[in-house]
């Protein structure tokens, strides 16, 4: 469930939220169901099927006077119930239901996918948000910062001890930085929007990070061995099994069809009418029609072909999104920890520039460019925690290895 009104939301409540909002998982989910009753269809179509039948007919009367034959007649009412039973199809009726149930576990697997892409889209405007936020953060530090610079300096040209273009040189890295500020804000804005967008909740409500950057990441095959199992790559598998099911019931026409047919009459004309049932043994052989049969089987095995390409076309699709997903995460680590040793010695430059210049031994020059060198690195640093965070959590559901929490309709 989300978050209370004004607690910070979760990834995870987030996640959940954007599941009840998102109409692409609804539609996925009214998919599964459409073809759940297809195959519901395709099990009927080899069952009996009972069905009342009433005829009633009005002619002229024949010439020479009323005959017994009930075709004769001038009126002429049949009533009665009729049982059919398909006995043979060619084979087609099996290839029918293997083909439905593919189908059905295709749209399930297609269901998944589209929870895992929705997953995708709540993290990379979870970690936007909060990388965005964490940088106005760290721009209002710089601004503090040079604002205490210039309130110093402000001092020291009063006195001479210093001239006044340093002091003019903080005011207008401040004004650069502000500039920025509302450059970050427009950014944030639009990021929030994207956010009230998936989750239907307020754009402002506040985010809460619960998840921890990892120290490394293993070898690229571990991830790649859960390609298989992917939702996308199963669903274009089970596509392609129901594709081969076609061809069969494509040359399942070319064989004869069997049928029972049995009427229970309650009433029929003339001396028909004590004949109370009758059985029919239905045999229908295809002979020529006009090559529909053979630009059917043709246009089977020439979708079987597509669906196996598609097949091959996914699955490498998967495979090298793991791999990107993989490389990038590996980088994005190596980076924090350049990233990590560079904000560390740039905060003891500042730090040490800050206490020569009190000192009269570097200029203030100086202190800004170790100032913003500081100040630079530490921005960089935490958008790059972010973003490895990013990746590394689509990595995980990508692979296999982290579970999507259960959609609201619990479907399998």
């Amino acid at each position: 469930m989300p978050a209370r009104a004004g607690s910070p939301l979760t990834l995870k409540e987030y996640y959940a939220a954007a599941l009840r909002r998102s109409e692409t998982v609804s539609i996925q989910s009214q998919l599964i169901d459409q073809a759940v009753e297809k195959n519901r269809q395709a099990v009927a179509a080899i069952k009996p099927s009972l069905k009342g039948f009433a005829n009633y007919t009005w002619q002229q009367s024949p010439p020479g006077g009323a005959s017994s034959f009930p075709n004769a007649l001038s009126y002429q009412p049949e009533v009665g119930v009729q049982l059919t039973q398909p006995l043979f199809s060619g084979f087609r009726e099996f290839a029918a239901l293997r083909q439905a149930k593919d189908l059905v576990g295709a749209q399930r697997d297609d269901y998944r996918n589209a929870c895992r892409l929705l997953f995708n889209d709540v993290v990379q405007n979870f970690y936007t948000i909060l990388s965005d936020e964490r940088d106005l953060a760290n721009l209002k530090d710089e601004i503090h910062q040079n604002e205490l610079r210039a309130k110093d300096l402000r001092a020291r040209v009063r006195i001479g001890r210093s001239r006044e273009s340093e002091l003019l040189s903080v005011q207008s890295t401040i004004a650069t930085l502000r500039a920025q500020v509302e450059q970050g804000r427009g950014q944030l804005h639009v990021a929030r929007e994207n956010f009230a967008f998936l989750s239907g909740l307020s754009a402002d409500t506040p985010l809460q990070d619960s998840d921890s950057l990892p120290k490394q990441v293993a070898s690229v095959n571990d991830y790649l061995a859960a390609t298989e199992t992917r939702s996308d790559v199963q669903a274009a598998r089970a596509r392609e099994s129901a594709a081969r099911e076609n061809v069969k019931l494509a040359r399942g026409a070319y064989l004869p069809t069997v049928g029972l047919t049995g009427n229970y009459y309650l009433q029929r004309p003339g001396f028909l009418n004590d004949i109370n049932w009758s059985v029919q043994l239905n045999l229908s052989i295809p002979i020529y029609s006009g090559g529909a049969l053979v630009s059917a089987t043709r246009e089977a095995v020439s979708q079987q072909s597509q669906a196996q390409l598609t097949l091959t076309q996914v699955t490498r699709q998967a495979r090298q999104e793991i791999r990107s997903l993989h490389d990038s995460t590996a980088f994005d680590l190596k980076q924090i920890d350049a990233l990590q040793t560079a904000t560390d010695a740039a905060k003891k430059n500042y730090q040490a520039q800050l206490r020569d210049y009190r000192l009269g031994l570097v200029t203030n020059l100086d202190v800004l460019q170790a100032l913003t060198s500081y100040q630079e690195n530490q921005r960089a640093l935490d958008r790059a925690r972010y973003a490895t965070k990013t990746d590394w959590l689509k990595l995980l559901v990508a692979s296999g290895q982290r579970k999507l929490p259960a959609a609201p309709e619990n479907r399998p």
